[in-house]
């Protein structure tokens, strides 16, 4: 018998196969080859309903999951991590952006329209981060191109703490705060 392993393999280009596997269940999500190789010929979201679940007795799930407030979630929020459902996981200090409730601080006096328009002039009318221009923003969201604090401190107008993003990348820098104040410090200090 002849060695179907690697190059010899009838399905075998440049180091991978063109075979492809789907799901015996829904047909459209793909499995990798050492997955269906070693039994499993379901997805990751077939394995997991009705009869498939682990939990699954008579045609229901025998154990239910329940936010903070009572009321009951699914299983891929609690698998999620998350724990709670989607009203109360936007709440405050249980808001994964929390930052002990800076949002409801005042801006400083000094934050004016001049002071946004001179930002906005200063870094050319593009995001500073995908080079969206205030004319392609204005088509696409309907309003003018945000500033953005570097340090997140809302009192600290500095022009070299400000910066001109698109609303996309301004709602970005929200997540992973430290990585988006290094990346934005070291462009406004370009700029000056």
């Amino acid at each position: 018998m002849k060695n179907k392993k690697g190059k010899n393999n009838s399905n075998y280009k440049d180091g991978r196969t063109l075979k492809k596997h789907y799901c015996i269940d829904c047909k459209i999500n793909e499995i990798s080859y050492p997955n269906w190789l070693h039994g499993n010929k379901r997805c990751i979201y077939c394995s997991n309903k009705g009869k498939n679940n682990g939990n699954y007795i008579n045609g229901y799930t025998l154990k239910k999951h329940y936010c903070e407030c009572g009321k009951e979630i699914s299983l891929n929020n609690v698998s999620g991590g998350l724990g709670r459902c989607p009203s109360c996981s936007k709440i405050g200090d249980k808001n994964g952006n929390w930052n002990e409730g800076s949002s409801f601080e005042p801006y400083s006096p000094l934050w004016t329209e001049e002071l946004r328009d001179s930002i906005r002039k200063r870094d050319n009318y593009e995001c500073q981060n995908c080079n969206m221009t205030e004319e392609e923003h204005l088509i696409v969201i309907g309003k003018e191109l945000s500033i953005h604090h570097i340090d997140y401190d809302k009192k600290n107008c500095k022009e070299n703490n400000l910066i001109t993003t698109c609303l996309s990348c301004n709602s970005r820098a929200n997540f992973n705060r430290d990585y988006w104040q290094k990346i934005y410090a070291k462009i406004a200090a370009n700029k000056l």
